[in-house]
């Protein structure tokens, strides 16, 4: 009796005792094993034979070490009639006693999805052990039956809904993703549900280029419906959006190329930036939104707004060009495939393939550009959107910062085209205490007293964001009490995140603005339960939100808050 598991790690067992790794003479030896094992009726031509395993040789030489490799296998195996040279044909075992578990893997796998018998694929999935030869990753000829048993295997799993096996083994498996999102929705898990969908859409786009599909896409936003953290709301600011009326009404011949929306963090840039979209939107114009990030990927936010717009419209990459695509394939995989461009990439090339994209959006009409967090952007970003608005109408920018460095790129370029009328400002100074009374009576979660309001609206002095934490940290009991300042605000905030998450969220406030489910769990110092458990405490306390399929700390105070607790020695680290 003889048995040959190919499936995972190859061995081979005669009468039941398993040839050991040394008996085998030789690699090749064991590769004919294989490759005998593999063979329709365990049997191939001498020529194919030889041709697979020895390409490079000659027929004479090749043969020489055919009939060598053969010898050593029926040394290893210990029968003389192990492996035999005859009719110009080369045999494996030939008697009945041969068994070879990728051969009877295969045979049942048909038998049960022939029949459509869930119980059956499931029984049958279990007998894949492992991909075929898993330690020969690079030998060509394992390459076809390898990629039909794996394919034999992935059906299997999904004929027998075994959907966590299924995203495991093939993470671009969009039905296997939104099963597992389905089923974790229904369940009240979001979080879970919103883990799913990160490793499909990292998977898909480093793999294929790809976004997920719609069906896909409407079911993560009911994930995020659940867990999203309802910012503030927008009050107030009547002069700020009158000037911002006014920009988009001015004909278009002395509308400067765009705007600058200044205010220190927390004061609330963002929610009058939400405002900005709908308002150009109204008067017939696209906008787009993106948010800047401490990313590692050059034009990380050009690349952004690229991104968005393919994920709505995959068509637009067919309008723009092939210099243009060529350009775009280079800063996303979703404008693949393109030839590469000549030369190293170029300002220009980045500027006048965006615009390009961004005229395609628009059919030719004005489109409005909008960066949040414009003071993340990094050099090359800063100097490409710039001059991507003075390219000349109708593409517009709107960039929503902090008070900028004198001395960084943004800065410079921000100030020369402030001064060149170029673009114009809308700053944004502390909301009026009505407003902030207001803001406070819309976010807090429970009826606050009227002594209490006061004592918010004076430590707030008019910050939006620190009016917020206060108002959400304001005791439940009634006695009033507060927070001293909005610093403790957000730590009373974080400890409910649960204490056990502030060395992960410490670590991910030094590691960027945007992290996927891989780089939080190889961030992590805890196990990889623990790690999700805490994630997931984390977002129900709003911590974290989530965009894209990535996790982002719900303000960058919180992140600063967290970055300042943090020993200097360990930052350095």
């Amino acid at each position: 009796m003889l048995e040959i598991r190919l499936l995972g790690a190859f061995s081979a067992a005669v009468d039941g005792v398993e040839v050991r790794s040394e008996q085998w003479p030789s690699l090749r030896s064991a590769q004919l094993v294989q490759l005998l094992a593999l063979a329709e009726g365990h049997r191939l031509p001498r020529e194919q034979a030889i041709d697979t395993l020895w390409p490079e040789l000659g027929p004479d030489a090749g043969g020489a070490n055919l009939r060598k490799a053969a010898h050593h296998a029926r040394q290893a195996l210990g029968r003389p009639d192990a492996v035999q040279l005859q009719g110009g044909e080369v045999r494996l075992a030939p008697s009945p006693g041969l068994s070879v578990d990728a051969a009877g893997f295969e045979r049942v796998a048909g038998e049960a999805l022939a029949r459509r018998d869930p119980a059956g694929c499931a029984e049958a999935a279990r007998r894949y052990t492992g991909d075929l030869l898993a330690s020969a990753p690079y030998e060509p000829w394992i390459d076809a039956p390898r990629a039909r048993l794996r394919q034999r295997y992935l059906e299997l799993l999904r004929a027998s809904g075994q959907w966590e096996r299924l995203a495991e083994a093939e993470p671009t498996d969009e039905q296997a993703a939104r099963e597992l999102m389905r089923r974790e929705l229904a369940a009240g898990n979001r979080p879970a549900a919103i883990r799913a969908y990160s490793r499909l859409r990292t998977a898909l786009r480093h793999s294929l280029g790809v976004v997920p599909d719609r069906e896909t896409e409407a079911i993560y936003t009911q994930c995020v419906a659940g867990l999203r953290v309802t910012g503030p709301a927008f009050v107030g600011r009547q002069m700020e959006l009158a000037r911002a009326a006014a920009w988009l009404d001015t004909p278009e011949r002395e509308r400067p190329a765009g705007l600058v929306v200044r205010g220190p963090a927390g004061i609330g840039k963002s929610a009058f930036s939400r405002q900005l979209a709908p308002m150009a939107r109204g008067r017939g114009w696209t906008a787009l939104g993106v948010e800047a990030a401490q990313a590692a990927r050059p034009y990380a936010v050009i690349a952004a707004a690229v991104e968005q717009l393919l994920s709505e419209d995959r068509s637009l990459i067919e309008r723009v060009g092939e210099g243009a695509r060529s350009v775009l394939a280079l800063l996303s995989p979703l404008a693949a495939p393109a030839a590469p461009p000549k030369g190293p990439l170029a300002r220009h090339q980045v500027i006048g393939a965006l615009r390009r994209l961004l005229l395609a959006a628009s059919g030719g009409g004005p489109v409005l550009l909008l960066v949040d967090d414009a003071h993340l952007a990094d050099d090359g970003d800063a100097d490409a959107l710039l001059h991507l608005a003075t390219t000349g109408r109708p593409v517009y920018l709107a960039l929503v910062s902090r008070p900028l460095a004198a001395d960084s790129a943004l800065g410079r370029g921000v100030a020369r085209a402030l001064a060149a009328g170029q673009l114009a400002a809308i700053d944004l100074g502390p909301l009026g205490d009505e407003e902030t009374r207001s803001l406070v009576e819309h976010a807090a979660p429970r009826r606050l007293e009227a002594a209490t309001v006061q004592r918010i609206v004076r430590l707030a002095e008019g910050n939006a964001f620190a009016a917020l934490e206060l108002a959400r940290c304001a005791a439940p009991d009634g006695s009033g009490r507060l927070p001293a300042n909005v610093t403790e605000a957000i730590a009373a905030r974080l400890c409910d995140a649960d204490l056990r998450a502030l060395p992960l969220l410490k670590g991910l406030a030094l590691a960027g603005d945007e992290l996927d489910t891989s780089m939080v769990l190889a961030l992590s110092p805890f196990g990889e339960n623990e790690t999700l458990a805490v994630l997931d405490t984390a977002l129900a306390a709003g911590t974290l939100v989530v965009a894209t399929g990535h996790y982002r700390f719900r303000h960058e105070l919180v992140r600063q808050a967290l970055v300042e607790q943090i020993a200097p020695h360990q930052r350095l680290k």
